[in-house]
C-alpha cells in the first residue's frame, strides 16, 4: 500500500550544509528530492526553503530532523499536490499550516511525534485524498476534523494509541464513503465505531488485540468489503459458520499469524468473489476435506507454519486454485499421484511451496518427480541436495499407514530440524 501511494522521483538532487536542510529544485521548480538530515540536530522548517514555488506539485521531507513547522512553512505553493514528512520529530502542527494549499491531495505526516491534531487544520484542503497518520502518539481524533476532506478515501490510523471504544462514530459522520481504512497496531477489541460506514473496500486491522473475529468487520454494512485483513491478533478460532456470510465480495481473507485451531468447515461458504486466502502461521492440525470446496474464485492458498498431517486429495475441488503452500507443517507424504489426480479433477496448479515438512524420503522423491513432470513450480532451493531434507527406514518406499506417521516425525526432529 505505501508503495502504491508514496511514490518518490529519484532524479532530483539534495545538500544538508551544517545540519541545516537546504534543497536544490529541478531546473522547472517543480519538485525537489528527499533530504537525509547527516547528524542528530534538530532543525525548525521556516518559510524560504520550500516556500514560495508556485510551480512545485512534490515535496519530499524524509528524516530531516524536523521539530516543528512554522505558520508560513508553505505558503505560497498553489500547485503543490503531495506532501511527505514522513519520519521526523514533529510534535504539533500550527493551525493554518495548510491553509495555503489548496491542491494538495496526498499527505504523508507517518512516524512523527504528534499527539493530537488541532480541530480545522484541514478546513482549506478540500482536494485530501489520502492521509497518512501511521506511527504517530495520538490518542483521538476529534469529530469535524477531518468533515471538510471531501475526496479523502485512504485513512492510515495505524500504530498509535487509539483504543476502538473511544474513537466515536461522529468521527466519519461525513466520511462514509472512505475506502481504504487501517487501524492496525491499535487496541480494537472493543471497538464499534464502523457501523454508519457503507463504502469500505479495504479494512487492515493487524495486530489490535483481538481474540475473536469483530462482527464490526463482518455486519452487513461491510457488504462492500474487498480484502479484510485481521492478522497478527489472538484469535483461536472461528467456529460460527457464518462469521463472513455477509461479506458477499470480499476477494482477500488475510487471517495469519493468530493462534487459530479450529474453522468451521463452512465458514468461507458462498464467498463467490474469494480469491486469496492466508492463514500461516496459526495451529491448525487438520483440514475439514471440503472446507475449501466450491469457492469458484479461490488462486491462492496459504497453509505453511501450522501442524498440518495432510491435505486432502479433493480439498480444493470447483477451485481455480494456481498457488499452494503448505511448507513448514507434519507432512510426511501426500496421496499417491497428488498433482496429478487434482489435474484430473479440474485444477491447474502452478506453483506449490511443500518444503520443511518431515518428509519421507520416498514419498518426497514422488513428489518432486511429479512436480517436475507437470512442470509445477516449487521450492527448489529446499531440495538442491545440499543439505538433509527428508528421512528413511530401512525400507525404501512410502508408506502411507497411520501408523508410521509419529514415527517419521520423530525422525525428522531427532535428524534434522
Amino acid at each position: 500500500m505505501k508503495g502504491e501511494v508514496w511514490l518518490a522521483v529519484w532524479s532530483m538532487l539534495f545538500f544538508i550544509v551544517d545540519a541545516e536542510i537546504k534543497c536544490e529544485f529541478e531546473p522547472d521548480g517543480q519538485m525537489f528530492h528527499m533530504c537525509n538530515a547527516t547528524d542528530d540536530s534538530d532543525n525548525i522548517l521556516q518559510r524560504g526553503l520550500v516556500s514560495d514555488k508556485r510551480k512545485t506539485f512534490h515535496i519530499i521531507l524524509n528524516q530531516c530532523n524536523i521539530v516543528s513547522i512554522e505558520l508560513e512553512a508553505f505558503y505560497r505553493l498553489p500547485a503543490l499536490a503531495i506532501l511527505d514528512l514522513a519520519e521526523n520529530k514533529i510534535e504539533s502542527l500550527p493551525l493554518g499550516v495548510f491553509d495555503r494549499l489548496p491542491s494538495l491531495s496526498r499527505l504523508n505526516l507517518s512516524y512523527n511525534l504528534l499527539t493530537e491534531l488541532p480541530l480545522g487544520i484541514f478546513n482549506h484542503n478540500r482536494d485530501l485524498s489520502v492521509l497518512d497518520l501511521e506511527g504517530n502518539s495520538l490518542h483521538n481524533l476529534k469529530p469535524g476534523l477531518i468533515d471538510p476532506l471531501w475526496r479523502l478515501y485512504q485513512l492510515d490510523l495505524s500504530h498509535n494509541f487509539f483504543k476502538g471504544n473511544e474513537i466515536v462514530p461522529a468521527l466519519f459522520d461525513k466520511k462514509r464513503d472512505i475506502s481504504i481504512l487501517t487501524l492496525s497496531g491499535n487496541d480494537m477489541t472493543e471497538a464499534n465505531f464502523l457501523s454508519i460506514m457503507n463504502n469500505l473496500n479495504y479494512l487492515y486491522m493487524d495486530g489490535c488485540k483481538l481474540k475473536v473475529v469483530p462482527k464490526l468487520a463482518t455486519d452487513l454494512n461491510m457488504k462492500n468489503l474487498r480484502h479484510l485483513s485481521l492478522a497478527s491478533n489472538e484469535i483461536t478460532s472461528v467456529d460460527d459458520a457464518k462469521t463472513f456470510s455477509k461479506l458477499k465480495d470480499v476477494m482477500k481473507l488475510n487471517l495469519s499469524r493468530n493462534q487459530i485451531v479450529f474453522i468451521h468447515k463452512d465458514v468461507f461458504k458462498n464467498l463467490r468473489y474469494l480469491e486469496e486466502i492466508d492463514l500461516r502461521y496459526n495451529k491448525l492440525t487438520t483440514l475439514p476435506i471440503d472446507m475449501f470446496q466450491n469457492i469458484p474464485k479461490l488462486y491462492e492458498l496459504r497453509l505453511s507454519y501450522n501442524l498440518l498431517t495432510d491435505i486432502p486429495l479433493n480439498a480444493f475441488a470447483g477451485t481455480e486454485l494456481k498457488r499452494l503452500s503448505f511448507d513448514n507443517n507434519n507432512i510426511t507424504h501426500l496421496h499417491k499421484n497428488f498433482l496429478l489426480k487434482i489435474e484430473d479433477a479440474g485444477l491447474m496448479l502452478r506453483i506449490m511451496h511443500f518444503g520443511n515438512n518431515p518428509w519421507q524420503c520416498a514419498c518426497l522423491r514422488e513428489l518432486l518427480r511429479e512436480a517436475k513432470e507437470m512442470e509445477v513450480l516449487y521450492d527448489t532451493d529446499k531440495y538442491d541436495g545440499g543439505h538433509p531434507v527428508c528421512v528413511s527406514g530401512k525400507d525404501f518406499y512410502c508408506r502411507r499407514d497411520e501408523a508410521a506417521h509419529d514415527e517419521f516425525i520423530r525422525m525428522y526432529n531427532e535428524n534434522i530440524r
